[in-house]
Parts: C-alpha cells; sequence; structure tokens
C-alpha cells in the first residue's frame, strides 16, 4: 500500500505543475486585472467563467468519466483506441451544434446577464473557449489513464505560457478587458492541441464503435445530470448575487473565491487526477479497501494545512495582490471558502464508494437536491450578508452534502474510514482559526510569525491526541533519517528511479 501512496505522492506532485489551467491563470494575472479591471470588470469575468463551467458541464455530457470507466475494461481493451477516436469525434461533433446553437441567440443571452447587447461577442468567444475545453477533456482523461503525469504537465505549461503571454498583451497593450481574456485562452488551447497531435494520433484507430458509445452515454446519462448540478451547485452564489446584488458584489466575492481555490486547482486537483486511476486499478485488490480509507486521511491532513494558511494570511494576500482598494473586502470570504473546499473534497472522495458500485443514479439525485438546497440558502442570505452569505451557503451546503453522500455511499460499498481522526482534524483546524483571529491587529512580523507556528502546531497537537499510528510515525522516522542531509538528497532520487 505504502507502494501506492509514493506513487500516488509523487504523481500528485507533477500534475501539480499540469494543471495549472486556465483558472490559475486568472490567479497569476491577478494584480494585472485589479489595475486595468473595474470591481464591475471583474464581477462580468466572474459570470463568464461560472457561464463557461455550465456549457462544458451540460455539452461535455460527463463523457470523459464513462471512457475512464470503459478504458481499463477487459471486455474492450483491444478497443481502446477506437474508443478514443469515437468519443473524441463525438465531442467535436457536440461542441460544433453548441456554437451554432448558441450563435443566433447570443444578443439574448448578452441581455439577461448584462441588461445590454454589448457583451454578445464576449459570449461567442466563450463559447468557442468552452468547446475546445470540452475536447481537450478526452486527450487529458487518456494522458490521466495511461498515467503520464509528465506529457500532462508539459503540454498544460505550454499552453500556459501562451495564454499568460497573449492575456498581458490583450489586456494591457490592446486594452481588450475581459474580451482579450477569453481570446488568449482559445489561441492557447489550439496550441494545446497542437503539441499534443503526435500523442492524439498514436493514440487513435479511426473505427466509430457506435455500441460501445450508446453504452458510455447510458452509463454517464445520470453523471450528466450529477455534473450539471454540480456546476449549478458551485456557481449558483455568483449568479445569485448577481441577480440579489450587483455586479461589484460578484466582483469582491469572485476575487476572494479565485484565491481560495487556489487549494482546489493546485492539491485537490492534483491529488485527485493521481489517485484516480489508482483508485479503479484497484477495485478488486486485496487490502484495497485500507487503501481507501488512508486515501480520505491523508487527503484531509494535507489540505487542512492548506486551509489553515489561506485562512491566516487571506488578508496579507489581497492586499498584496491587489492595488486597487475597492477589491479588499474579498479577504472575509476566503476562510469560508477554504473550509467549504475541504468538505468538497470530502465529498469528491466518500463518492468514490458509488462510483465503483456504479450507482451513479444516486449520485445525480444527491448532487441535485444539495443544488436546490444551495441556491435556497444564496436567496435566503444573500440580501441580508451579501458575498459572506454567498460563502456562508456554500460551506453549509458543503458540509451537509458530504455527510449525506457518505452515508448513503457506505451502505452500497463500505469503506472503513477514520471518521474520528477526520474529526480532530476538522476541530483542531476551526480552533487554530478562531485563534488566529485574536492576532490579526498585532504588528505583521509578529503576527506572521505567530501565524506560521500555529499552522507548524497541527502536526504536533494532533500527535499528542494520539493522531498517528506507529507504523505512520516509524516512516515519518524513516523519512527524516533519509533526507535530513541535503547532501545525500541526489544519492536518495537515484535510488528512488531504480527501484
Amino acid at each position: 500500500m505504502l507502494t501506492k501512496i509514493k506513487s500516488a505522492v509523487k504523481n500528485s506532485a507533477i500534475y501539480s505543475i499540469g494543471s495549472i489551467s486556465t483558472k490559475i491563470i486568472g490567479l497569476i494575472l491577478l494584480p494585472i486585472y485589479t489595475k486595468h479591471l473595474t470591481v464591475s470588470d471583474y464581477g462580468i469575468l466572474g459570470i463568464i467563467e461560472v457561464s463557461t463551467q455550465l456549457l462544458i458541464s451540460v455539452f461535455g455530457l460527463a463523457l470523459y468519466q464513462a471512457f475512464f470507466r470503459w478504458y481499463w475494461d477487459k471486455e474492450y481493451k483491444h478497443k481502446q483506441k477506437s474508443m478514443f477516436f469515437t468519443s473524441t469525434i463525438f465531442l467535436v461533433f457536440i461542441s460544433i451544434l453548441m456554437y451554432l446553437g448558441f450563435y443566433s441567440f447570443s444578443e439574448k443571452f448578452s441581455v439577461l446577464l448584462f441588461d445590454k447587447t454589448a457583451y454578445s461577442y464576449l459570449l461567442k468567444i466563450m463559447v468557442v473557449s468552452a468547446g475546445l475545453q470540452i475536447v481537450a477533456q478526452m486527450p487529458s482523461t487518456l494522458m490521466r489513464l495511461q498515467e503520464r503525469p509528465i506529457l500532462y504537465s508539459a503540454t498544460n505549461i505550454v499552453k500556459l505560457i501562451i495564454t499568460l503571454i497573449l492575456t498581458i498583451y490583450f489586456i494591457v497593450f490592446l486594452k481588450k478587458n475581459v474580451e482579450g481574456i477569453y481570446e488568449a485562452q482559445v489561441i492557447g488551447l489550439l496550441v494545446y492541441f497542437l503539441t499534443l497531435s503526435k500523442y492524439i494520433w498514436k493514440n487513435i484507430r479511426i473505427k466509430l464503435e457506435t455500441k460501445i458509445l450508446k453504452g458510455m452515454l447510458t452509463f454517464s446519462l445520470p453523471l450528466i445530470f450529477a455534473s450539471i448540478s454540480g456546476v449549478i451547485f458551485s456557481i449558483a452564489d455568483r449568479y445569485c448575487l448577481k441577480f440579489l446584488g450587483n455586479l461589484s458584489e460578484v466582483g469582491i466575492y469572485s476575487l476572494g473565491f479565485k484565491i481560495a481555490n487556489t487549494i482546489k486547482v493546485f492539491v485537490i486537483t492534483s491529488v485527485q487526477l493521481a489517485i484516480s486511476p489508482i483508485i479503479f486499478k484497484m477495485m478488486d485488490a486485496p487490502n484495497n479497501k485500507r487503501f481507501y480509507s488512508k486515501i480520505m486521511t491523508y487527503f484531509t491532513f494535507g489540505v487542512m494545512i492548506c486551509v489553515l494558511g489561506m485562512s491566516f494570511f487571506g488578508k496579507e494576500i489581497i492586499k498584496f495582490l491587489a492595488q486597487n482598494k475597492d477589491y479588499w473586502e474579498a479577504y472575509k470570504v476566503i476562510p469560508i471558502i477554504s473550509f467549504a473546499l475541504l468538505f468538497g473534497m470530502l465529498k469528491d472522495t466518500s463518492m468514490m464508494g458509488l462510483n465503483i458500485a456504479k450507482k451513479t443514479k444516486i449520485i445525480a439525485i444527491t448532487m441535485t437536491i444539495m443544488s436546490v438546497f444551495n441556491i435556497a440558502l444564496n436567496i435566503v442570505l444573500i440580501p441580508h450578508f451579501q458575498s459572506i452569505g454567498a460563502a456562508i451557503a456554500t460551506l453549509i451546503s458543503q458540509a451537509i452534502f458530504f455527510i449525506a453522500i457518505f452515508k448513503i455511499a457506505q451502505k452500497y460499498y463500505y469503506i472503513p474510514y477514520e471518521i474520528s481522526k477526520i474529526i480532530k482534524m476538522i476541530i483542531l483546524g476551526v480552533i487554530l482559526f478562531g485563534l488566529s483571529l485574536l492576532i490579526n491587529n498585532f504588528s505583521l512580523i509578529f503576527r506572521v510569525l505567530l501565524k506560521l507556528s500555529m499552522i507548524g502546531a497541527f502536526p504536533l497537537i494532533l500527535y499528542c491526541w494520539n493522531f498517528y499510528e506507529k507504523i505512520e510515525i516509524l516512516r515519518l522516522k524513516q523519512s527524516w533519517h533519509k533526507w535530513k542531509n541535503p547532501g545525500k538528497w541526489k544519492e536518495n532520487i537515484s535510488k528512488n528511479k531504480v527501484h
């Protein structure tokens, strides 16, 4: 099991480099955005971003998830290349239909979202970007299935660099505002496909597997509703803020959300990319449930440390990135969203049992119910608390969602999760965050040192609470002795490669 965990950690580190996608570009460019875009413009960007997610969710048909499940099926192993070709061509066709259907109504959607027709071009280029991202799901999934994290990272880095350079050029020099951001995304995605063209060609067999496609779509149909509900669950806050508040509130909330969401982009998504293939490969392996259990424990430990860091230093991060003081109120939503992301990760991890048991209909039903609940919470809280209300609605919804999906999943595929340890980490995290609020008025240097000490105290306090197993303490000691001398790092890395 330790070998599998080491492999997952190694691949997660590589995937974390490659998962710097379109979303993280917004974070890298935050100083430029906050300088050249008004808070309202940033609110428009927030609405466009969540609209893109919704289109990908609806028209992507969750087909990449079905491909993930079919790829390793013994019955279809000899048809992997033709399945990849069939799925990719089908999504290209769907994306073209999506654009053609949307083209005639772009002005009406512009009026619906922004009360004017001036943003119809922005919506059109957004749909092009969404279509390219839908198709890009297939080669991205294939690289994960084949466990090619280096190729995955390298191609995404190329896309990032191209998009980054063009975004700066369009916004700073051509003054294109939000339109320039999406034009740069489209060009970056086209370069991404060009970079992967040789890899894609090697992994296709030009043959349409219509029967297999039908089976995959039958499998993914419930996941489509689950995916749509999931996206609505995650984007309802911005739409509700737009219609119950104003674009400035959307801008403030979007900034705080984007900064907190780096936990998901860098850590949560990277780990999920690495462990997903391992989870399905180990479905029939002995002692697999202990491995699944440890995934949740170790995952929570790592994410909680990130949540504490983000929550402790959210205000300092906002002031450093945003030159415009109008954005500074965004720091208030960062801790709330960070803890919401933790519960979201726990929910996704709990869901693995339902995926293994092929209970996708249950996922779809639960997701739909929770999406409605989340919207209702937003409607109740936003008029009173604005962006803070939206963040609280997200946190409450994610916590309840985790509890619900955990209990349901355990009925169909029991995994002996270490829930007592999960609870200990959450309680300790909340206590430490509460204490951090008491020192916010201290001088900057003293405040930073104290908060760093509190983060360092997190694993030590858990040790006092009998959190670690004897084998885990032993492995930690062995790792310390192995890596404590920087002079031997090169030798240790070489040994790991040999093994």
